[in-house]
């Protein structure tokens, strides 16, 4: 990781760094990541922030940032694993519950009123790429039926030899 964590808000900003440059560079050329274990265990620290994945806590944003990385790193080791599975198994039951039939996802997932916590199109969309991750990394995704195209596509844009 590159960055700090702040007294204000602990590891988010490195976390989602990571996770936007991650995702822009390694992920979309299908390049390995350096020192995967160390990532995996600053992202596993900051899944532990009761700020951002509290009962009633966290939105979209926030599990993204977390199951991206720990599904990426999950391609090139099993350090550990288990800890990672447990929370992404949370994670999908929390997501999997919010669903409301003919609206979809909120973006927040969380209880309260606002467009952040009314289903809408932008929580439904990311949400359910955010399944498909955690259902992936948790090894059932075949279940779900869906793959995501597009921005949250699981593949590389193009390969190169690492």
């Amino acid at each position: 990781m590159w960055g700090e964590p702040d007294s204000e808000a602990g590891r988010l900003h490195v976390v989602n760094g990571f996770y936007r440059l991650t995702r822009g560079t390694y992920a979309q050329f299908g390049l390995p990541l350096p020192y995967p274990e160390r990532a995996v265990d600053t992202v596993l620290a900051h899944a532990r922030d009761p700020r951002y994945f509290g009962p009633d806590t966290g939105n979209a944003c926030n599990v993204l940032d977390v199951i991206h990385p720990l599904w990426l790193t999950g391609r090139q080791t099993g350090h550990r694993r288990a800890e990672g599975e447990s929370w992404a198994r949370d994670h999908l039951n929390r997501a999997l519950g919010g669903w409301q039939d003919g609206a979809g996802l909120s973006f927040a997932l969380t209880s309260g009123t606002g467009p952040t916590r009314a289903p809408g199109l932008q929580g439904t969309e990311m949400w359910l790429a955010i399944i498909w991750l955690l259902a992936d990394y948790l090894g059932l995704s075949d279940t779900l039926g869906y793959r995501p195209r597009g921005v949250h596509r699981p593949e590389p844009a193009t390969t190169y030899p690492a």
